[in-house]
């Protein structure tokens, strides 16, 4: 008897443990989707050209790339430079360096493109598009 409790005591803890585990999953997922984020980008430099980037693939400083700690690869943004409203469609293919508190790091391309070249970062704001 005592073992079919111990059981179901078990049983019952791993239920829950699972699903408040998807449960906490999914809303993390919902929120990142629906959310803007505004912060600080800055760009990848000429001496990452043909590194292999964190999503396996290999960094082009003309392609339309980014750098975001969290959202997964594939992710689409369109990143807005706060300053001149200049925007461009990025996908996520890369982690920046743990000690880089930005909110992105853009490839050199992109970085042209929101008018960011001179100054070396710009306060943006992104919008998912589309969820890797």
């Amino acid at each position: 008897m005592r073992k079919n409790r111990w059981w179901a005591k078990a049983l019952l803890s791993v239920s829950l443990a699972s699903f408040w585990s998807v449960s906490l999953a999914k809303t993390t997922r919902q929120d990142i989707q629906t959310s803007e984020q505004i912060g600080v980008a800055s760009y990848y430099s000429d001496k990452f050209q043909g590194k292999l980037s964190a999503s396996g693939g290999v960094y082009d400083v003309n392609g339309l790339t980014a750098a975001h700690a969290n959202l997964p690869f594939g992710t689409t943004l369109l990143v807005t430079n706060v300053k001149n409203q200049r925007s461009v469609t990025v996908r996520i293919t890369e982690r920046p360096a743990k000690s880089n508190h930005r909110l992105l790091d853009l490839s050199k391309r992109a970085a042209q493109e929101l008018g960011m070249i001179r100054d070396g970062i710009a306060k943006v704001k992104i919008e998912i598009l589309e969820m890797g």
